[in-house]
This record gives C-alpha cells, structure tokens and sequence, in this order.
C-alpha cells in the first residue's frame, strides 16, 4: 500500500495548482463579489448575472461596464468596487473617469467624486459641461455655494446648470445677476415654465409687480421643461432599455408599427412576465394597443382592468376603454367610459380628455342626438384649446376658444380661457369683453375679476 500515499500527494498537489489557477483567473484576491441583484427583477437579474459570468477580470473596459450598470441599478457597493478594480489596471479614460465620478457621487463620497471629475471638468472633451454640473451639484450637497457657483458658471451652456446657478444667486440675493441668466436661458428655452415662474420670483423680490406678473402668465401658459435631469440619467435609461423587460416592450413597440399584431403581442406578454409580480402602465397600454390593433378588444379590456385595479383611474385609461367597448360593439359602454373620461382630468401634455370629447360628438352624431354632438364638439374644442394654450401655441388656442364659445356659451371656463389667451396677445379689449362674460356667468370667478383689472 506503500504507492498510495504518492498518489494522493499527486492529486493534492493537482488539486491545489487547478485552484491557485483558477484563483489566477479570477483575479486573486480581488475577485468579483457576489451582487445582490436578486433584489432586481427577473428580466434584469438575468441579464447582469449574464454579464458577470462573461467579464473578464483583465478587461478593465469590462469592469467599467459592469461598474456603470450597478450604478443603474443603484448597487453602489458593487459599482465602486468594479470601478476600483478598472483603476487598479491602468489610467481610465475621460469618460471612464466620468462615470466613476457619478458613481462616487451616488455613492455619496463627495469630496472624492469631486477630486476624480475635476480633470474631466477641466478637459476640452465635450463631457467637461456634464462634469462642471455634476461638480456643482455635489458641492451643493456639501453646502459649498461659492465653489457650486463656480462649477456651474463653468456649466452655463447646458439649462440645468442655468436654473440652478439662478437659484443660488436668488437665494445670495444676487438678484439681477439671476435675471440675466435667466434671460439667457428664456432665450434658448423660450416655453420653459421653470424659467419663467423663477423669474416671476425674481422680480417679486426686486419689487417690479409688473415685470413679475408677466413672467407668471407667460408660466401659467408655457409647458416646456428643463428636467434636472443630466446626461448620467439618460445613460441610465439608455441601459435599462436594453435589458431584460424594456428590450422586449421596444420589440413589441417595433412589431406593431410593423404591423406584426402576433409578434407585438408575444413580446408584450414576455415583458409583463419578466417583471412580475410588478405593473406599470406604460406596460398594459403596449398589450391594449396590440390586443386593439389585433381585432381583440375583450383581451384589451381585461388588460384595462388590470390597469385599474392596480393603479386606479385616468382619463387615458378610460379613453382606452371606451374605445375597447365600441369595437366590441357596446355603444353605451363606450359611452359611459368617454363620459368619465371627460371628468377625470388628464397631465398637461396627455390629449385623452380633448379625445375623450372628440370620441362622444362622433358617436352622438352617429346615434342622430344633434344637440350632444354639438356639445361635445364644443367641449373637444375647448379641451383642444387648452393643449394649444399649454404650449404656448396661443394663437391657435384663441381660434379653438372662440369656436367653443359658440357651442358652450355658458361655460365660465371657455370664457376665462379665451380672455387670458387674448390678454396673452395684449388685444385688451377682447379681453375685457371675454372677462366680462366670464363674470356674468360666475360674478365670483375671482382669476376673472383679477384679468380684468390687468387689462384695464
């Protein structure tokens, strides 16, 4: 038995050089850690496992890959980690730099994220504004306006950076210098709502009432939005988008312009299934539209009821429906559904109250009831001003107001609106004569008797 003995040093010595290989591989004692991806969806889940499995302990654009999509997914621990892992294999690039810059800031590591975006600021790369901002931004958080002025200064060609920097100087009472920035952003965003309310602040604090109450009409009619909402978020949509469930939802979205009914069903339901037991509407409204487009209105109509059910209801949704019902042949379903849909008011920028309107007149003018299609093509009209009017579009919203003003003469809302867009083109007198209607109907329309004073 004496040959045992040599065998078994044989295979440990195997064993332990085929560990210290693939300890080797794997890049020693640095070797990637588990995530906790679990905590993800399916769809996602599966997809950055996928990607842990192929990365390559030696490719640092591989570390910086998987650093930005934890950063996605706000797994900051595991995001640093890959980024550290990436430095200790050679200088990064700028823009490598500048997403380990976002991940430090994420990660709440301030002073660091600053000191690793600071050469990116300083570059002539095209990503030297987004740092500046980000620099700004994170001095901000650390109470530091001087130097937050500074980097946003920096920044000034980008909008978010001119709201924020006219926010500092509001707050440092540096008002006229707030106003100039201000301009100049008005000037490259002329229907940007932020911009006009801050400087309605801005004058209000100056004591020019005239000046601020311009800017506040010229907001309440603006619905352009400069979002805080910098390049390192778009990259985040840009890799959720291609993952998991949202790659599916875009192939289905895809198939259906195609016209490829079957497939842009398949590839909905794949999305839904991957984030399950989760709902988002964005979600069902791809299933209704293809179940529509696919001459399937019941299997539309159970989908809105999920919709329902979990999130509650919106004009959309019961424009949705009402659509369902008809195609199903159940005109006073279809009806009740847009009837609701008028009352439930819909976001600035969603048209379903206006369709909703649109939908009712046509219908009633098939059922031969003239007298509800005319007062729906009334309220069409009218809801369609507004949509008009909230785009600045003010011209186009006087010649709907004042077709619905003939359909729905005694509606306090029509007239209202009519006399603000006409205050809006400083066309006084019909202003006046549109205030004054308001007021006829509703004496204590109280924004009614204020336009009537400035237009006096």
């Amino acid at each position: 038995m004496s040959w045992i003995r040599p065998l078994l040093l044989v295979i440990a010595i195997g064993l332990a050089g085929l560990i210290g290989f693939r300890f080797y591989e794997n890049g020693g004692f640095s070797a990637p850690i588990q995530s906790r991806v679990n905590k993800l969806e399916r769809g996602n889940r599966d997809a950055i496992r996928a990607l842990e499995a192929k990365l390559d302990p030696r490719s640092q654009s591989d570390w910086v890959n998987l650093g930005q999509i934890y950063t996605t997914y706000a797994l900051m621990p595991e995001a640093e980690y890959c980024f550290q892992r990436a430095v200790a294999l050679g200088s990064l690039s700028l823009e490598q730099q500048f997403k380990y810059g976002i991940c430090l800031s994420r990660r709440g590591k301030l002073e660091k994220a600053i000191a690793v975006l600071l050469p990116v600021s300083k570059s002539n790369n095209e990503l030297a504004v987004h740092a500046n901002l980000q620099i700004g931004f994170d001095y901000l958080r650390l109470n530091k306006r001087d130097e937050a002025r500074a980097a946003l200064n920096n920044a000034r060609t980008d909008g978010i950076a001119k709201l924020s920097l006219a926010r500092i100087l509001i707050r440092e009472d540096r008002v006229t210098e707030a106003i100039e920035v201000l301009d100049g952003l008005i000037q490259t965003n002329p229907n940007s709502m932020r911009a006009h309310q801050m400087r309605s602040w801005a004058f209000e604090i100056l004591g020019d009432e005239q000046e601020a109450r311009i800017s506040y009409d010229l907001s309440m009619h603006t619905s352009g939005m400069v979002m805080i909402h910098p390049l390192s978020r778009s990259w985040d949509e840009e890799t959720v988008g291609r993952m998991g469930a949202a790659q599916h939802l875009t192939a289905s979205s895809v198939a259906l312009q195609q016209h490829e009914y079957d497939r842009a069903i398949k590839e909905g339901e794949l999305a839904l299934e991957l984030i399950a037991p989760l709902w988002r509407p964005g979600y069902g409204i791809q299933m209704i539209q293809s179940h529509m487009a696919n001459e399937n209105p019941t299997e539309a109509l159970a989908y809105l009821a999920k919709w329902l059910v979990h999130d509650g209801e919106s004009a959309q949704l019961w424009e949705l429906a009402g659509d369902a019902f008809l195609a199903r042949g159940d005109a006073g379903q279809a009806e009740a559904a847009w009837l609701r849909g008028t009352q439930v008011r819909a976001s600035r920028s969603v048209t379903a109250n206006a369709e909703a309107c649109r939908k009712l007149a046509d219908l009633y003018a098939t059922q031969g009831k003239t007298d509800l299609a005319v007062l729906y093509t009334g309220w069409h009209q009218f809801e369609s001003g507004r949509l008009q009017w909230r785009d600045n579009h003010i011209r186009e919203a006087i010649v709907l107001f004042t077709q619905a003003s003939v359909q729905l003469p005694d509606e306090d809302r029509v007239w209202f609106y009519l006399a603000e867009a006409h205050r809006a083109m400083n066309d006084r007198a019909a202003a006046r004569e549109a205030y004054q209607k308001c007021l006829a109907i509703d004496e204590n329309h109280g924004r009614a008797r204020v336009g009537l004073e400035l237009s006096q």
